[in-house]
């Protein structure tokens, strides 16, 4: 097949997929910090970041207004060098990139802890309440009763960390320790479907699976695709498969069907991200420029994405 009838292909491919998912350039440069610059040092200079969303149709201005309203809530901070504008993830954001990073390159990582969080916040003001139920909710907790929120699997780490941030560790009772009743493993199973909503995870799930399974019904061989194509692929990739695996409160295999499409999901973000990141991130050496117009090296923890890249 002739070589631009193979590009044509995969163009239109990505075209499609920015079509179907029509991503929100805020969340989308969100993505690409997490994804792309975080590793490489956390630090771009505006008109890199410029063409880089220019491959997604995301116009320059509308680049500016997102970064500028990241940077107002507190994502990202600047910096100046005579008429240039950088920005950096803000050590306020830092520890969200490296949570979210674990959640999304390392599906089961939580899965060995079998001790249950549960969370008593009657003694919370109102407004205290409303923002740590928002934050619980958004992190996989159940809520099934007033001032009571519960998670399976959840690092005690991270729920100390969100209680201290929000100087409520004095305020609420946390309990950490194993399910011992029932002993009925499918009575749990219907209690944990009646308190967290799978489907709508799993609609999620399948969504995903669909738009993305379709690069290997293809002609064009994926180690054909080219740098650029790969990095708009890859982005597209981790960028969906995000907005999925945030809903997913993962609670583990004792609490899912065996045919958990978050599974599935999991193995095919994989197999794709491991196929074309080399590419992706020969496309990403050419272009991401920082201070001075250079290059950052790539941090090494960057390799332990899904179980180690190569």
């Amino acid at each position: 097949m002739n070589n631009d009838v193979n590009e044509n292909e995969v163009d239109i491919y990505i075209k499609s997929l920015l079509e179907e998912t029509s991503p929100k350039a805020k969340s989308l440069i969100i993505t690409f910090f997490g994804d792309t610059v975080f590793p490489f040092g956390g630090t771009i200079w505006l008109g890199s970041l410029v063409k880089f969303m220019e491959e997604f149709e995301v116009s320059e201005k509308l680049t500016r207004t997102s970064i500028f309203r990241l940077t107002k809530e507190g994502w990202l901070t600047s910096q100046k060098f005579g008429r240039e504008s950088y920005y950096t993830i803000s050590d306020m954001a830092v520890d969200k990139f490296i949570k979210a990073h674990y959640r999304v390159y390392a599906y089961d990582e939580q899965e060995n802890d079998n001790d249950w969080i549960v969370l008593f916040t009657s003694s919370l003001e109102q407004d205290e309440e409303f923002e740590l139920s928002k934050t619980l909710k958004k992190e996989g907790f159940a809520n099934p009763s007033k001032y009571t929120y519960m998670h399976p699997h959840y690092k005690m780490e991270y729920i100390q960390d969100i209680l201290i941030k929000n100087e409520l560790q004095n305020k609420v009772i946390l309990i950490k320790g194993p399910l011992h009743m029932p002993m009925n493993k499918e009575i749990t199973k219907e209690m944990v479907n009646k308190f967290w909503d799978l489907k709508d995870v799993e609609n999620r799930y399948r969504d995903f699976i669909t738009i993305f399974r379709r690069i290997y019904s293809l002609k064009t061989p994926i180690e054909e695709f080219t740098p650029r194509q790969c990095f708009i692929i890859s982005i597209l990739l981790i960028h969906e498969y995000r907005r999925a695996v945030l809903y997913d409160p993962k609670l583990g295999n004792q609490f899912i069907s065996s045919d958990w499409l978050g599974k599935s999901a999991a193995s095919l973000v994989e197999s794709l991200y491991v196929a074309i990141h080399n590419q992706g991130k020969a496309y990403v050496q050419e272009n991401l420029l920082t201070v001075g117009g250079n290059t950052p090296k790539l941090d090494k923890f960057y390799y332990n994405r899904f179980g180690g890249l190569k």
